[in-house]
């Protein structure tokens, strides 16, 4: 029996090819638009990118729905890098100290690596939503919902109440990106070593007022055990 192909069929597996087609370019050009960025600032234009990927800003949009959608997509993909970095900080069983140590030594590793990725992130929204806020606010809430999960298990450990979890984590992650950005303007004060060590302390410091409170002590340079009812 000869098996034949409807015309439909052909024409959804030529879309589907170029769709797919379509979605690897743009991711490309994403990739591309990030160098573009880290050379010639936040402010790169659309044709500083696609000079710098190679093409015409007229074949840049075949893939883009106009400037806005490669800038989206940017901070998208910006947003994810930073987000996903973070996450790994907080992996594997790590002591309170190293982890907090590690949130903070990540955060000034990122922002004096991506400085200008940085600021695109606080000039640009991740959609066109009417009420949509600058990319790096919707970083920090992503952050922020991690470490509430990573602080309320920390907290069930210890069999104390995790309900504090998410406003701390919002205001630690507000915290150590002000302290950050400070620094990063005027780092005379302190070494990028003693930085990082002083705001590691005063992380744990917001993180055990919990434990304090419910009359725990807690050795913050070792791995936490369940307590014992």
């Amino acid at each position: 029996m000869n098996s034949t192909v409807s015309p439909g069929a052909a024409v959804d597996g030529r879309a589907a090819r170029w769709s797919g087609q379509r979605e690897k370019r743009r991711a490309e050009f994403v990739e591309a638009a990030l160098e573009a960025i880290a050379r010639y600032g936040p402010q790169a234009s659309t044709e500083q990118v696609a000079d710098h990927v190679g093409v015409t800003r007229t074949k840049l949009y075949r893939y883009f729905d106009g400037a806005a959608d490669l800038h989206h997509s940017i901070a998208r993909r910006a947003s994810d890098m930073l987000t996903a970095e973070q996450t790994l900080v907080w992996d594997g069983p790590i002591s309170p100290m190293q982890m907090v140590t590690g949130t903070v030594s990540m955060h000034l590793r990122w922002r004096m690596e991506h400085p200008n990725l940085y600021e695109y992130l606080t000039r640009h929204s991740l959609s066109d939503d009417d009420h949509a806020v600058a990319a790096i606010h919707d970083v920090n809430r992503a952050v922020a919902a991690n470490l509430a999960e990573v602080i309320a298990r920390f907290y069930r450990t210890l069999g104390i109440d995790e309900r504090s979890a998410v406003p701390l984590s919002i205001g630690a992650v507000g915290f150590v990106e002000s302290s950050v950005t400070h620094w990063l303007n005027d780092p005379a004060p302190m070494s990028r070593k003693q930085f990082t060590t002083q705001l590691a302390e005063w992380m744990w410091s917001l993180l055990n007022t919990a434990p304090l409170q419910a009359g725990l002590q807690i050795d913050p340079h070792q791995p936490v055990a369940p307590q014992s009812p």
